[in-house]
């Protein structure tokens, strides 16, 4: 495989800015690629990105045909490797957009490039949720009759008044929706861990399956067992993060994002250590536009073990973006493979990902 070259052009909306990637190889199939950083987590700016991303397609190594795919891929980034290392995002757009290409050269979906014939058919998907939303119930009802099985609701509140309010309305939710129907819950880090230890104590009586990231990503391990499991997620952008957590008691679950890990490949590593030590796995977009949302269903059906209901329904921030159907759309509360390979778009998508203003 041989990349002729790319284009890296940065787009500005009024709640986003991305940079939409295209490259092509030596038979001018088209791969495509999104790098979407998301303040506050990532300070980056998608001007700096097109140009990183630039700089970086003349480099890139020709790699034979008959390697495996995703060593295709890490030996044609491996001389961009050093440039893009302190840029996630840039990363992920390039990679994607290798095995876009690769998977269609191959015939293949960018999940068996991953992962082989051992990919998954289908993968559940959970729907996002806002505690203070006044409709919170009947929100979660909706979700329900549509067929979903599982629920992850943001924490917004920062104060006792605030959390109390919103206990009541998780209370209402659970009456509304009794077990086995699942309940998550994000407080975005925004707890200490002596805050955690009393607040999860009582988000205890609504049966969460676990509480996302109760506190800062450094001090997750600090945390211990606690009434309810939780589960990492910004704590596994830690460097050696992912090895202490999958040996730390109390850890349920392994959040990935692949746009913030860096890559699918990379993504793929956290899995497997979480997977080692018998952790679920849940994989959700970063608010990512439709390249990145088709990257990370690829991911889901690649884990190395079935995963918990995956975030990975269309959200509100996808206006944002050129208008594309996502692939792996499924019926309701799914994702399964794409009829075309690599990402699944069609040429037309393609080109309008690379040429919309």
């Amino acid at each position: 495989m041989r990349i002729l070259g790319g284009a890296a052009h940065p787009a500005y909306g009024p709640n986003r800015q991305f940079v939409r990637l295209g490259l092509r190889d030596e038979h001018r199939r088209l791969g495509i690629g999104e790098a979407s950083p998301l303040p506050p987590f990532s300070a980056d700016v998608a001007s700096v990105l097109a140009v990183v991303l630039g700089e970086a397609f003349p480099d890139l190594a020709t790699t034979a045909d008959d390697l495996p795919p995703r060593e295709a891929v890490a030996a044609a980034m491996a001389p961009v490797e050093r440039a893009l290392a302190p840029y996630p995002a840039a990363r992920f757009a390039l990679e994607t957009a290798l095995f876009d290409v690769v998977g269609r050269r191959r015939g293949l979906s960018v999940a068996a490039c991953l992962a082989g014939a051992d990919r998954l058919a289908v993968v559940p998907t959970n729907a996002l949720l806002d505690a203070s939303a006044p409709d919170l119930v009947e929100r979660a009802r909706g979700v329900a009759e549509a067929g979903l099985h599982a629920v992850k609701v943001k924490l917004r509140a920062r104060d006792e008044a605030g959390f109390e309010r919103e206990l009541a309305a998780l209370r209402a939710l659970r009456n509304a929706l009794p077990l086995p129907f699942e309940l998550r819950l994000d407080p975005n880090g925004a707890w200490t861990v002596a805050e955690a230890h009393e607040k999860l104590a009582r988000l205890a009586e609504v049966a969460p399956r676990y509480v996302e990231q109760p506190v800062p990503a450094a001090l997750l391990p600090d945390l211990g067992p606690a009434a309810v499991p939780w589960a990492a997620d910004e704590s596994l952008l830690l460097p050696g993060m992912a090895e202490r957590l999958a040996r730390a008691e109390g850890c349920a679950a392994f959040i990935l994002k692949p746009a913030a890990l860096g890559g699918l490949d990379r993504a793929l590593a956290v899995a497997a250590i979480g997977a080692a030590a018998g952790l679920d796995l849940v994989v959700t977009h970063f608010a990512d536009g439709p390249v990145g949302l088709a990257a990370a269903a690829e991911l889901a059906r690649a884990l190395p073990k079935p995963p918990l209901a995956c975030g990975l329904e269309p959200h509100p921030g996808l206006s944002a973006y050129p208008a594309m159907a996502i692939p792996q759309r499924g019926r309701p509360g799914t994702v399964r493979e794409a009829a075309l390979p690599g990402l699944g778009f069609s040429e037309e998508a393609r080109t309008r990902w690379i040429t919309t203003d």
